[in-house]
Parts: C-alpha cells; structure tokens; sequence
C-alpha cells in the first residue's frame, strides 16, 4: 500500500482521485484486509478503514467482499456501522 498526495488527501498508488482521509496508526488484520485509523482532512472525524488486497484474495473471498459493501451501502440504522464510500485501483479496495 502506497500513499500518495492527491488534491489535499491520500491516494492510492497515484492515483488522482480525491481521497479526504489521512491514515494513522494501524489497527488489527482481519481475514479480508488491514484496518487502520482514518481522520477526515477537513471535519477530523474519526472512522475506520478497511484495505483490501484484491491480489490475495481467492476469487470467492472478493465476492464476499464485494457483496459485504453492496449491503452496508443499503443499510442505515444506528447500531450498524456505515459505509462512508469506497475507493479502488487494480491491486485494492
């Protein structure tokens, strides 16, 4: 994972995408990816970010990955957490 200044945030591997996070320390490995602290560059809120290795992961793991974010982009309710958005390139998401 590379990060990278684009347009006042971080981007992926140079992206040129507008990405309004900084990453801070890094929290703990789930089976599907690194979770690390993220703060907003404007409203410093708080939230956590999940990076996903597309090329370590069989092709029925991304499904589920896949699927996992076509849900929590559906729900809102207060004791789900919420998907703020998702960035991606060839290698994350």
């Amino acid at each position: 994972f590379t990060e990278t200044k684009a347009q006042g945030g971080v981007g992926f591997g140079g992206q040129h995408a507008t990405f309004p996070w900084s990453l801070a320390e890094p929290g703990p490995l789930s089976p599907a990816g690194l979770v690390k602290l993220g703060i907003h560059c404007v409203t410093c809120q708080k939230v956590a970010i999940k990076i996903v290795n597309r090329e370590k992961l069989s092709e029925s793991v991304l499904m589920k990955v896949e699927r996992e974010i076509a849900i929590l982009k559906l729900i809102e309710h207060p004791h789900v957490l919420k998907l703020h958005d998702v960035y991606e390139n060839k290698k994350y998401l």
